[in-house]
């Protein structure tokens, strides 16, 4: 009998894990909360920063698209959100949740897009947006960056990474049209109140020394007091 009952409370106690365990695995989504779901089609993986987002909140959930012997094409997003950065066409694309939300990452067998990533240096002197961000392959299609200072950030020039052609504007102008023939990275790099860049010398005082900074005329000043110092040393010497 005693064996028995050791048996049953053995059983008893499989069955309340077994019942525990499915519960924690299924932990349902409070209901103040908005669900958030991701996945992927192709050769390809996505994730997301998080698993749900508190109602009526201005917390932000963001999808990543990782390209696996594919190409990634753009998201299908299923739900209502704010768009923070990035776009459908971006792999990298930040949503603020109006409710439950579910994100496809679809990925295809050829590229058949081109991509515009574009960033601001620094960010907090500065805007830049590029419209279209994605274009399609092979055509005669066109992208405008623009860059806009703040804070008293000035923009300075373009960086940009990538095979393009220039329609208009140049790398120095805030607003640049281009023909991209490869996916394109750009960088707006901004100053502060229009002081040059670190690397820029087209600002810099042609009459100061590379070395010291100083006037040239102080610089030959100097060495020419120098060299007359010299010349009455040897003399004493040889005196």
């Amino acid at each position: 009998m005693k064996r028995f009952i050791s048996i049953a409370l053995v059983l008893m106690m499989v069955v309340a894990l077994t019942v525990t365990a499915a519960s924690a695995k299924e932990s349902p989504i409070p209901k103040d909360y908005y669900r958030i779901e991701v996945g992927s089609e192709g050769k390809g993986t996505a994730t997301k920063s998080t698993d749900r987002i508190k109602m009526d909140s201005d917390d932000d959930v963001t999808f990543n698209a990782y390209e696996a012997g594919g190409f990634f094409t753009k998201w299908i997003v299923d739900g209502k959100y704010d768009v923070i950065s990035g776009d459908e066409y971006n792999p990298v694309f930040v949503i603020r949740p109006r409710s439950d939300v579910k994100a496809i990452a679809h990925f295809s067998v050829e590229k058949d897009y081109l991509n515009a990533f574009v960033t601001a240096d620094p960010e907090n002197l500065g805007d830049v947006s590029v419209s279209p961000s994605r274009i399609k392959k092979n055509s005669d299609g066109t992208m405008t960056f623009t860059a806009t200072g703040k804070n008293g950030g000035v923009f300075a020039k373009w960086e940009i990474i990538g095979d393009y052609e220039i329609v208009s504007g140049d790398l120095n102008s805030a607003v640049l049209v281009i023909r991209p023939y490869t996916d394109i990275y750009a960088t707006a790099k901004f100053t502060k109140n229009g002081e040059p860049l670190p690397d820029d010398d087209s600002k810099k005082d042609d009459s100061t020394s590379p070395k010291t900074g100083y006037p040239l005329f102080i610089v030959f000043g100097l060495m020419g007091l120098a060299l007359c110092a010299g010349v009455v040393a040897t003399k004493k010497i040889k005196g």
